[in-house]
């Protein structure tokens, strides 16, 4: 059995949110009415490849992970929005973030994760530490992760928690937590997902996400612009 732990403040700046937290080093997906970019964050201050700090003046929704704890907020009103932090380990969520939450006990977790669109190419400026990912469709995604191998893609890393319901006893996946971004290589064409990448299959565009039919395939990859 898996416990996973968080803590919300109810009414909290995302600025205010990230010092709290305080991630060494970690990833953000930020959303923003006229974009989606993902973001570095050290010591609670957050930068993304070509916005800079005023980018986060419009976001409306972040998830912030570093494998360790994740951290998301969602604005409710003017600048002001809900933060949750999880984790599995208590000792990791700062007791003045806000209040505990209930513990979830998960019955067993599961590997998941989301391929990310485009092609990996090295960024014009801060060589080694961000990769573009370009598709002609959507355009071009910087991530804050170094370029991956050759004939290698990114993806997004997350866990799922499978909870039992107590009155029937149903398995259920009660909440998924991202953990990383790393190089993957590709499924071949017509080959079954397995492994980490056996997963449900979402598109997610960079002006907004919309599911893909999977109809009742578990083992369907799912591909992300982040």
């Amino acid at each position: 059995m898996t416990t996973l732990y968080g803590r919300a403040h109810p009414a909290t700046t995302l600025t205010d949110a990230l010092t709290r937290a305080d991630f060494t080093d970690a990833v953000a997906l930020l959303s923003a009415p006229h974009a989606h970019r993902v973001a570095r964050v050290q010591q609670g201050h957050c930068h993304t490849y070509d916005d800079g700090p005023d980018f986060l003046e419009a976001v409306f929704d972040a998830r912030v992970f570093d494998g360790q704890r994740e951290l998301r907020w969602l604005c409710t009103v003017g600048s002001q929005g809900q933060a949750v932090l999880l984790g599995e380990d208590p000792a990791l969520l700062p007791a003045g973030f806000g209040d505990a939450l209930p513990d979830l006990y998960a019955e067993d977790t599961l590997p998941s994760s989301y391929l990310l669109w485009g092609t990996p190419q090295p960024a014009t400026a801060a060589a080694g530490t961000w990769t573009a990912l370009r598709t002609p469709r959507i355009g071009t995604l910087h991530v804050p992760v170094p370029v991956p191998p050759q004939g290698c893609r990114l993806r997004l890393v997350a866990r799922e928690y499978v909870c039992v319901e107590p009155r029937h006893g149903n398995a259920h996946v009660a909440e998924e937590r991202l953990l990383r971004i790393e190089p993957t290589e590709p499924a071949e064409p017509g080959t079954d997902a397995s492994g980490e990448d056996a997963v449900r299959s979402v598109t997610h565009a960079a002006d907004g996400a919309e599911d893909a039919d999977t109809g009742n395939d578990p083992s369907a990859e799912r591909e992300s612009d982040g």
